[in-house]
């Protein structure tokens, strides 16, 4: 059963006062009074984690875990996750020549597939069984089905530490950060992707809410759900990195992918629309970032 923490401390600064901004169904999103994190007050353990991410979790979201040309033999054109996933190994490739890669949260494979065909020597980890077995059995990777700390890698392994939309899900991110770290070669980077706390999409979110004195909740509930524990600035996810023995070389802002807004045609739409507003007040979805191991 998911609980909430009443004693949890915050996971950048370590104090325990928070700022409740939201009371959502079963739990509340808060702000740390004195670094600004914003998470969940959720306490979830590792049974909790494999129940979240059962088969279920992939066959909801199918367009964009299965309805691609790397694993779906229908698709012939190559959808925005996709090309999302190619730029990104373009933007590492600047940092990094090709070697042994790792991917966190890896999913199904799909990143795994295309790094492998630019080159690189891929592993994967996954908290889900299910997704773990499916990257193994049906593309043919070495997953391990797991938290990262388990699966024991030798320390400086890895020239390339990657975690897609992966950060946020961490009940502990800078526990998970420090295991990383051990794991990368000393010139090696990471690089992460997460949804931006300061995006237009949110902004909005909270205005509509305040000004509904509470009452509109729909794009809070949208934006906010239990499957993300934290939600990062650009402060914050620096922050974050130096605590854990980081240095951010490169941070990039990004609008969401179409086939990330879940919803109905009218909020796809409207969230489409809301890509050039994204754009020109540099508010956009998703933060981009590289970072190197601090001597």
């Amino acid at each position: 059963m998911i609980h909430r923490h009443n004693q949890k401390s915050c996971d950048l600064c370590g104090q325990k006062k928070f700022q409740v901004l939201y009371l959502l169904d079963g739990f509340q999103i808060i702000r740390c009074q004195r670094c600004g994190l914003v998470s969940t007050n959720l306490g979830l353990n590792r049974t909790d984690l494999e129940a979240m991410y059962a088969p279920s979790y992939y066959q909801e979201r199918w367009e964009y875990y299965f309805g691609n040309s790397v694993i779906n033999n229908t698709v012939t054109e190559e959808n925005t996750n996709i090309r999302d996933f190619r730029r990104g190994l373009s933007l590492i490739e600047q940092f990094k020549d090709r070697g042994k890669l790792l991917d966190v949260g890896c999913a199904l494979g799909i990143f795994l597939y295309l790094a492998k065909e630019q080159g690189w020597e891929v592993h994967g980890v996954d908290i889900s069984r299910y997704a773990a077995s499916y990257a193994r059995e049906v593309l043919g990777f070495e997953v391990f089905a797991g938290n990262l700390e388990e699966a024991q890698f030798p320390e400086k392994s890895f020239d390339v530490i990657t975690l897609w939309d992966v950060l946020e899900h961490f009940p502990n991110p800078s526990r998970q950060l420090q295991e990383i770290r051990r794991l990368l070669k000393d010139d090696g980077v990471i690089f992460m992707n997460t949804p931006n706390e300061e995006g237009l999409l949110r902004l909005l979110a909270h205005i509509i809410f305040r000004l509904s004195g509470g009452k509109i909740t729909y794009p809070i509930r949208k934006l906010y759900h239990r499957f993300h524990l934290y939600y990062f600035t650009q402060r914050t996810l620096q922050a974050l990195l130096e605590k854990n023995g980081f240095v951010l070389v490169r941070l990039d802002k990004s609008c969401i992918p179409i086939i990330k807004a879940r919803g109905r045609p009218l909020e796809r739409l409207i969230v489409k629309v809301l890509s050039w507003p994204e754009l020109l007040c540099h508010r956009e979805f998703e933060l981009l970032a590289i970072a190197r191991k601090r001597e």
